[in-house]
């Protein structure tokens, strides 16, 4: 049975912390990687270990490399809502999650290209008791790691 799991995919490009500066880096993995039991709470795991490996160029200081990645902790997009972490693949990604949970119809379908990631995101940041708090942690993660940008 083919079901929405099973098309899910990581995508190609992404953003990590820098492992020399800390500053946004783009990583495209170079390794493949299975899913584990849930997306919202588990590591993506290779050949049984707690990463993959990625090829990262950072966009401050021109580090280029492969690393190892662990997902979700290396995210550079991440917050905390209620206890649970909240993580977007990039700045994009995160405003798109930022309207889907300030959104009152919940429309998958109305988020080109993030149609997938949207009918996975763990139920605990699309409760109505936690959209205040969800929305206050991206609002503030977009604006603070956008500041940081431009200085």
């Amino acid at each position: 049975m083919t079901t929405c799991y099973q098309w899910f995919s990581f995508p190609s490009e992404f953003s990590v912390h820098c492992p020399k500066c800390k500053s946004e880096a783009r990583c495209c993995k170079t390794a493949w990687f299975r899913k584990t039991e849930d997306w919202g709470t588990t590591d993506f795991i290779i050949s049984g270990q707690d990463a993959f490996e990625g090829h990262v160029s950072c966009l401050k200081c021109s580090f280029t490399g492969r690393i190892a990645i662990h997902w979700p902790q290396d995210a550079y997009w991440k917050c905390e809502v209620k206890g649970k972490i909240l993580w977007a693949w990039s700045l994009e990604h995160a405003k798109v999650l930022l309207s889907y949970i300030q959104s009152s119809d919940r429309d998958e379908k109305s988020y080109p290209g993030y149609l997938a990631s949207l009918l996975h995101l763990p139920t605990h940041f699309k409760l109505a008791s936690n959209r205040e708090a969800a929305t206050r942690s991206l609002n503030k993660l977009i604006t603070s790691k956008s500041l940081r940008k431009h200085h």
